[in-house]
């Protein structure tokens, strides 16, 4: 009897033990490497959530561009800039005219400066816009306080922005109106109901 008992005591004490020591590696390395796939998938839904707003605030400001200009021609009486000196022809549609890298400043310079305004701006919010100052991006209201009129409008890229990329201006002369677009995002035409895809075309800093 004693015997067994002493057994006894042998196998609790190496079950309490065990329990004491806690988990073993393997286990460990599997609790490491779930969390890994987690962090894995967290951050790149964290990257995709940055990348996705940098995308909504460069559109926001194309929309705000378009604006700018629409409001331009309303109380001017036409747009500032001419189509067929400020703007290339499109090569897909020849109702389309368009400005695109540093050919950009023709379109906007002369919104820049408008009646009544405090900032030089009556148009355009020049604090939230970026522009390149001999090859550097500065604030708008900066470079416009430095006396720099015939500079571009950029924005960084959403997906590097250590990339700059310059807003593009669609003018129809059919229809008589402007569309601002990213450079960085292909557009589709159609072309006697054909789509052909048209890309403003990318000009490096």
């Amino acid at each position: 009897m004693d015997t067994f008992k002493l057994i006894g005591l042998k196998l609790h004490v190496r079950r309490t033990s065990r329990a004491a020591a806690g988990f073993t590696i393997l286990e460990l390395l599997v609790v490491i490497a779930i969390m890994a796939v987690l962090a894995t998938l967290a951050t790149g839904a964290a990257i995709k959530s940055v990348k996705q707003s940098r995308v909504r605030k460069v559109e926001s400001t194309c929309r705000a561009l378009e604006m700018a200009l629409v409001n331009y021609r309303a109380q001017e009486g036409k747009w500032p800039f001419s189509p067929k000196s400020d703007l290339d022809e499109d090569p897909y549609d020849k109702n389309i005219r368009w400005a695109h890298g540093e050919d950009n400043k023709e379109v906007f310079k002369k919104v820049y400066h408008g009646p009544g305004s405090a900032n030089n701006t009556a148009y355009l919010d020049a604090s939230a816009l970026l522009t390149l100052v001999e090859g550097r991006r500065v604030q708008l209201r900066a470079a416009l306080g430095a006396r720099k009129t015939d500079v571009p409008l950029v924005y960084p890229d959403p997906s590097n922005t250590t990339k700059i990329r310059f807003y593009c201006v669609r003018y129809n002369t059919q229809t008589d109106s402007v569309t601002i677009e990213r450079q960085d995002e292909s557009h589709v035409t159609y072309v006697n109901n054909e789509p052909k895809y048209w890309e403003c075309p990318e000009k490096d800093d």
